[in-house]
């Protein structure tokens, strides 16, 4: 496991391409409860990245710099929170296509996100489309070798969740978003522990 400045590392991945954005609001909220419990955060939200399209065999040296980001610093995570929203029935293509680019880890010591907690954020306007995205999402992080957090965050009409300054106004929402960064700081550090006794 990697650590910065002796402590273990989260990487914050999502958001959408929309500018005000619930679900980079919502990943946000949850990277404060992992800093609080004790991990260093990170951030990158698809709007600030503007990736181009994942295309299969195309080198890592012909994209631009933001891949070469994006790949730093997945490789120096120990843990992340993705957070995605639900776009007709499951995630965000802007999502799936960041994490397309992770095949680029495939020849890593720790392959993919090989011995890394994720925790699963997604907002949509309706009940249904967000526990879809999640889904999705977790298909994705199992092939991607990543062990799911035990909790979920699903956020169903997140206008009424959010303020016009990204705050969470809903308690229930908020206690789960803290919950779910604690959880993935929490089990990070465990399973760092576990590694480091291993003969």
């Amino acid at each position: 496991m990697t650590s910065t400045n002796g402590k273990l590392h989260i990487l914050g991945l999502g958001g959408t391409l929309r500018e005000r954005s619930t679900s980079r609001w919502a990943l946000q909220r949850a990277l404060q409860a992992a800093e609080a419990a004790g991990a260093t955060t990170e951030l990158l939200a698809l709007y600030d990245l503007n990736l181009p399209m994942f295309i299969p065999d195309k080198p890592v040296e012909e994209y631009d710099p933001s891949v070469v980001r994006l790949l730093d610093a997945a490789r120096k995570a120990d843990g992340l929170l993705i957070s995605t929203a639900g776009y007709h029935g499951t995630l965000v293509g802007a999502t799936k296509n960041a994490l397309d680019f992770l095949e680029f880890l495939s020849e890593d010591e720790r392959p993919y996100l090989h011995e890394r907690v994720v925790g699963l954020i997604a907002t949509a306007s309706g009940e249904l489309a967000g526990v879809n995205a999640i889904n999705a999402l977790v298909h994705t992080v199992y092939a991607l070798r990543g062990t799911v957090a035990p909790l979920l965050v699903p956020i169903p009409r997140p206008r009424e969740v959010f303020d016009a300054e990204g705050q969470v106004v809903n308690e229930k929402i908020a206690g789960r978003l803290d919950q779910l960064g604690r959880l993935v700081a929490e089990t990070v550090g465990k399973f760092a522990s576990s590694v480091e006794l291993e003969p």
